[in-house]
């Protein structure tokens, strides 16, 4: 129980990095194609890279024996908390177009 509280916030964590890289790429970057082509390449970088393993330290912390969960699964959790960020991102900037809130994609930078 105790490693899945471990992976809920780890999960939460990186649903929230990804839906803040995807809202500073796409406020600076503006084309909806490419922000989701470099958000899908960062979350597999920053997944891939940082370490697939619980440390046995916090889970003695937190009382757990030991953890059971495949490195392979925590990458690909962490992966799919980036994805679903993004997504909801993503929805944030589609109801701020709707609302007028967002430039027109064709002004140049300074013109904002």
């Amino acid at each position: 129980m105790n490693v899945i509280r471990i992976l809920l916030i780890e999960t939460l964590l990186f649903g929230l990095l990804g839906a803040v890289v995807f809202r500073l790429l796409f406020a600076f970057i503006r084309r909806l194609g490419i922000v989701w082509l470099l958000s899908l390449v960062a979350a597999l970088g920053v997944s891939f890279t940082v370490s697939g393993s619980l440390d046995p330290r916090l889970l003695r912390e937190w009382g757990s024996a030991s953890a059971s969960v495949s490195p392979l699964l925590i990458r690909a959790l962490r992966a799919l908390a980036w994805l679903a960020g993004a997504v909801l991102a993503q929805f944030a900037v589609a109801r701020r177009a709707r609302l007028g809130l967002e430039p027109p994609p064709d002004l140049p930078p300074g013109d904002v």
